[in-house]
Formats: structure tokens, C-alpha cells, sequence
């Protein structure tokens, strides 16, 4: 009781003595994040639809959503947020296309993701990460074998899988419209990251704002819990444990996750506000729906 209180009174401590300048340069990094996502996110939509008017604050106000969502529901639900709010926005769109549009910004970011974790790990920052049983390997290929022979036996279905990623189809296009500004996001990510870092008191290197931020992905590779929480925590801890003792490191990784949150859930309500032209709950309903 005495430890737990001892810890409170530590984290209070902390979060009295931020710096606020830090703060503020980690809240703009954090909406330039929002907004280079948003703006590849429609690129892969216009060439998706290129008959469709696909305004940059329906999507951005959809994406806002769906980040913010992922906060709170178990299991990333906020993509499916982000997919129904689309698909409501963009005439003659279907759930399959908008959702392969979605799956085509992830892939991006679990390219760049996966390759952070590849170089942490080579360069021994990160623990070793364990290798899959041949059981869930199994389970694995017989999960995307089901996958395979459902697409392949829906036509309809593999048509707008197709429509919804046909911008990989036009790499010129696709490292026009898409890869800047994917790239762009995950340099906000660091900065958001280092900002925070320095906010706290703890050494700020790129080094590790980019553990940080690697330490933050790996806790959502399996959702257990709205946002990752608990095990972003954890991981945070192991790999700040060069640099910070494990009170500093938890009080910033709570601080960061619950700052990050604040700020996303504020841009998606105002965003969905904003596009639907009300405040009231039920008007939102109402609009949206139509």
C-alpha cells in the first residue's frame, strides 16, 4: 500500500514538472501525424474512386475517429470505425474496397514497423523475440489458406479488394501520393516521441525515441487490451531501462499514452463535428447515415 502510494506520489511529481514547451511540440507533431495519414489515406482512396468526391475532412475526420476508437475498444476495433465512416462518405464504395484502401496504408506502416523492430533487435536493443511454434505456424496458413479460398470463390468480393488497392498497381502514383506522407508520419511519430522524452526529463536521442516508438508498436501486435495499455507500459520500461530508471520510464510511457489519447480523441470529435455540421449526438447519427 505504502509502495503503491509512494509510486503515485512519484508520477504526480512528474507530471508537475514537465516542460511545457516540450508539450506543445509534441501535440503539433502529433496532429502533423494525424494529418500526413489522413492525406495518404485519401490518395489510396481517389485512385480507388476516381468518380467519387473524396474531401480530405471526411477522411481525416473518419481516420481521427478510428485512432481515438482504437484507444478504447479491444482488439484495434477503431479500423472498423474508420472503414464504416468512409464507406458512409464515399458514394458507391463498398466495405471490401474502403477496407483494402485501409489495409494499404498498414502495409506501409508494417514494412517500416517491422524493419525498426529487425534493426532494434540486430543491434541488441530489444530482447530476442520469439520465434512461433510450429502450431501457430500451422494455424497461421491454414487461417490465410481460408482467407485465399473465400476471395477466390467470391468474384464480386475479389473485384473490390482489387478496386480498394488498385493504387499499388500505379507505383509512380503510389510513391506520389502515399509513401511522403506515410514517411512524414513516422517522422512526426519520432518527434512525438523525442518531445515527450525531453517533456519528462529523460535523455532525448532519436536512438531512443525510435525504441520508444518501436516499444509502443509491438504492443499492439497482439490487442489485448484498448490501446495496448499495460503492455505498452511494460515494454516501455525494458527498453528504456539503459537510459531511465523504471519509475521515469513508467510515469513517460503513462503520460505519453494518456496525452497521445487526449489528443485523438479530441481531433476525432471535433472532426466528426466539423463534417456533419452539429453537436448534438443524434444529429450526428442522422447524418452520418445519410
Amino acid at each position: 500500500m505504502n509502495t503503491a502510494l509512494a509510486t503515485l506520489d512519484s508520477f504526480s511529481d512528474r507530471i508537475a514538472a514537465l516542460d511545457a514547451r516540450w508539450i506543445l511540440v509534441a501535440l503539433a507533431f502529433q496532429l502533423g501525424n494525424l494529418s500526413c495519414r489522413a492525406i495518404a489515406w485519401r490518395g489510396v482512396l481517389v485512385s480507388a474512386y476516381p468518380d467519387a468526391r473524396i474531401r480530405l475532412l471526411d477522411v481525416g475526420a473518419a481516420y481521427a475517429a478510428g485512432v481515438a476508437a482504437n484507444a478504447y475498444l479491444p482488439a484495434r476495433g477503431g479500423e472498423a470505425v474508420k472503414i464504416a465512416l468512409v464507406r458512409l462518405r464515399i458514394p458507391g464504395s463498398t466495405v471490401a474496397g474502403v477496407g483494402a484502401s485501409n489495409g494499404v496504408v498498414l502495409l506501409f506502416d508494417t514494412v517500416v514497423g517491422a524493419s525498426l523492430l529487425t534493426a532494434a533487435w540486430a543491434l541488441g536493443l530489444v530482447p530476442a523475440v520469439p520465434r512461433p511454434s510450429a502450431l501457430t505456424a500451422v494455424g497461421a496458413g491454414v487461417a490465410l489458406a481460408l482467407v485465399a479460398a473465400v476471395v477466390a470463390a467470391v468474384p464480386r468480393l475479389r473485384a473490390n479488394l482489387r478496386q480498394g488497392a488498385s493504387i499499388l498497381a500505379s507505383p509512380r502514383v503510389y510513391l506520389r501520393r502515399v509513401v511522403p506522407y506515410q514517411a512524414g508520419a513516422w517522422a512526426c511519430r519520432l518527434g512525438v516521441a523525442f518531445a515527450m522524452l525531453a517533456a519528462f526529463g529523460v535523455p532525448a536521442t532519436l536512438p531512443v525515441a525510435g525504441l520508444v516508438v518501436v516499444a509502443s508498436g509491438m504492443s499492439t501486435l497482439v490487442p489485448a487490451t484498448p490501446g495496448g495499455a499495460g503492455t505498452q507500459q511494460l515494454l516501455i520500461v525494458v527498453a528504456l531501462q539503459q537510459v531511465a530508471s523504471a519509475a521515469s520510464a513508467l510515469s513517460f510511457s503513462i503520460g505519453m499514452q494518456v496525452g497521445v489519447t487526449l489528443v485523438n480523441t479530441i481531433v476525432g470529435v471535433v472532426a466528426i463535428m466539423l463534417v456533419c455540421g452539429t453537436m448534438r449526438p443524434t444529429a450526428i447519427r442522422v447524418a452520418l447515415r445519410g
